[in-house]
């Protein structure tokens, strides 16, 4: 979590309280996509161990976009876990958890916050990394109501479904997708999800 020392008595206890409904919710919500749950560890950091890694933009997203959070800095590794897995990712070691670990020092160290990525094959860490820089250098430009009505698309909410919720009518809906470039968000996401597919696919052969 990024400037978690910025905040002090009640103001600390709240952001500590939205951060265990936050993996809380991650657990539930992508729970059949884990290996291992989710887990606050230190106090500001959390770890959980995928079975699929083509959710990881759904991870990032939820990570930057919840509401009460000043956001995060992602470390993504792939590799082996040489410790016996648990339910809840506590007590885990292996690759894996070290090229995480150095994700994060290079994203603090770049003050990089759309996830970073070792561990898959340098050419994959290559790609992923410049498509996860792309995705959020697009976000960081949209306004709070692009990305609201973009959290929605993501959903799969309906045209009608998104008007309905932020007051608008459904042509200017249309009219905002294009002006947040909601296709080529998705199409960027689409890309990061199959590259990180393919590379754990190929590597489990």
């Amino acid at each position: 979590m990024v400037r978690s020392r910025d905040f002090a008595g009640e103001e600390r206890s709240q952001v500590q309280e939205d951060f265990n409904l936050f993996i809380d919710h991650l657990n539930q919500k992508y729970g059949d996509s884990l290996r291992s749950q989710f887990a606050i560890t230190l106090g500001d950091e959390f770890q959980g161990l995928l079975e699929d890694p083509s959710i990881v933009p759904d991870i990032i997203w939820e990570a930057h976009q919840w509401q009460g959070l000043p956001g995060f800095r992602l470390g993504i590794g792939f590799g082996r876990i040489d410790t016996k897995i648990p339910p809840t990712a506590i007590n885990l070691d292996g690759p894996a958890f070290h090229r995480a670990r150095a994700a994060i020092q290079r994203a603090k160290s770049e003050g990089m916050m759309g996830g970073v990525f070792a561990g898959f094959g340098e050419q994959i860490d290559i790609i992923a990394n410049g498509i996860a820089c792309l995705l959020e250098f697009h976000v960081r430009r949209r306004s709070k109501k692009q990305l609201q009505m973009i959290d929605l698309l993501r959903h799969s909410a309906s045209q009608i479904e998104v008007a309905d919720k932020i007051g608008l009518t459904p042509q200017a809906v249309n009219d905002s997708k294009k002006a947040a470039g909601w296709e080529a968000y998705r199409a960027g996401e689409e890309a990061l999800r199959q590259v990180l597919f393919l590379a754990s696919s190929e590597a489990i052969r």
